[in-house]
Formats: structure tokens, C-alpha cells, sequence
């Protein structure tokens, strides 16, 4: 077991999980409103599309099972992903098709980082991951592979385990938004050594107002963007023939 390991351990918190670049205050329970939001009879699930760029170079296997956790975990709130691979390098652009081009109302970016690369994303030495905000357009997720591998094994769980969970989280984040907080669970502001554990799973799901509140921004992402798309065609048959 690493020193930083030994030493977040005899710590009754053992990560902080930075949830944005901007942080807003502590809110217990979430944007004011978002919760509010979610009506009965909202549709059950929905799918996100996440551009994914291994900058950690963790590896396709590591990568695998790490989406095969998030992904596992977002279907419990009703969120199902689908993972694209991208390029981290622009000399392979062309052979990643399905990285070109904007990203649509239901694409998200997620970056796994290098430990040099989070040291210059987040200033705690501690935090796993972060999200920026969507309202200010940049809808992108970041987790910090090289922390969580020094952190995972011994009686933690396996570092594609914790990666997944990690990736779920600020995914989640992403969808809820970056001001949200809780108290307990998969947004908690950070995770105890026992959450880390493998018997943590019922621990680490989003609960039933942080579903619905992901839900509900995701229903009104698709909402603005099927205008965008009906302003345009619009805009197009008034255009002289």
C-alpha cells in the first residue's frame, strides 16, 4: 500500500471529488428547483452518447471494464451510455469518425488524465475527477486514471471499479449539474475508506431525485435542440431557391 493510500486512510474522508471548475457553495439538495422539475410520467431512461480520450493511456481492457462499472451505474438512474473512443492524438482524427464535428444535445466528452494533467486541472491532490458546468457550454467530464490506480487495490476496490465509479460520478454531475451537492452516496463531496470497499455498492447509486433531476436536464437538452434543429430547417425553406 502506497503512502498517500496509508495516509488518506487514517482519515475519516479518504478523496475529495472536486465537482466543477467553478464550485458555487454546498447545497444539500441540489440546484435549487431540479429536483421540482421532475414530473411523473417522464420517459424511463435515456441515452447519452460519451466521447471518450484516454489520455492516461489506461489500456482497452481497463478501459472496458471501467465503462462496463459507469455504465452500470447510470443505467440504475435510467441513463444508458453509449462509449465512443477518440483520438488523443490529431494525426488519428480521420480514423475516428464518430469524434468529428460538434457535439449534439446528448454528446459528452469524458477525459481520462494523466497525473501531470491533473496536477494542472485540480489543485487538491486528492480529487479523483471534476465536470465542468453545461450551461457554460463546455460539457465535459475528467478523471484522474493514475490517482485512482494508486489509490485502488489492497482492501479498496479494483482500480477499473473505482475508475467506473468515478466516471458514473462526474458524469452524473455533468447531467445534474456542477452546484449540486449531497450528503451521502455516488455525489457525496467525498467518499470514506469504506465506501471504497467492494461491499459498497449500494452505497455508491445516485438516488431517485438525482435520477429524476438527470432525467429532467437531459429531456430539456433534447428539447432545445430539436428547436435549434426545427429553427434551421425552417431558415432553410425560406431561403430563394
Amino acid at each position: 500500500m502506497n503512502s498517500t493510500t496509508d495516509t488518506v486512510k487514517r482519515s475519516s474522508v479518504i478523496v475529495k471529488l472536486a465537482v466543477g471548475v467553478s464550485v458555487i457553495g454546498t447545497m444539500v439538495f441540489g440546484t435549487p428547483g431540479i429536483a421540482q422539475r421532475a414530473v411523473k410520467g417522464e420517459r424511463n431512461t435515456y441515452t447519452i452518447t460519451l466521447r471518450v480520450y484516454d489520455y492516461s493511456h489506461a489500456g482497452q481492457k481497463a478501459l472496458r471494464e471501467a465503462e462496463g462499472e459507469a455504465g452500470r451505474i447510470l443505467a440504475q438512474a435510467g441513463v444508458i451510455a453509449h462509449w465512443t473512443d477518440c483520438p488523443t492524438r490529431h494525426a488519428d482524427v480521420e480514423r475516428y469518425p464518430g469524434c468529428t464535428g460538434a457535439a449534439s444535445g446528448t454528446e459528452y466528452t469524458l477525459l481520462l488524465l494523466s497525473s501531470s494533467m491533473a496536477a494542472v486541472q485540480e489543485k487538491s491532490p486528492d480529487a479523483l475527477g471534476n465536470a465542468s458546468d453545461c450551461e457554460n457550454g463546455a460539457c465535459i467530464a475528467r478523471v484522474y486514471y493514475d490517482r485512482i490506480e494508486k489509490l485502488a487495490g489492497g482492501d479498496s476496490v479494483p482500480s477499473y471499479v473505482l475508475a467506473g465509479r468515478v466516471m458514473a460520478r462526474e458524469v452524473g454531475q455533468l447531467l445534474i449539474g456542477v452546484t449540486y451537492r449531497s450528503r451521502s452516496g455516488i455525489l457525496s463531496a467525498s467518499w470514506t475508506h469504506q465506501q471504497l470497499g467492494l461491499l459498497a455498492s449500494p452505497e455508491i447509486v445516485f438516488s431517485s431525485t438525482e435520477a429524476n433531476a438527470m432525467k429532467t436536464r437531459l429531456a430539456e437538452r433534447e428539447q432545445a435542440a430539436a428547436m435549434r434543429l426545427a429553427q434551421a430547417d425552417a431558415h432553410q425553406l425560406k431561403q430563394p431557391r
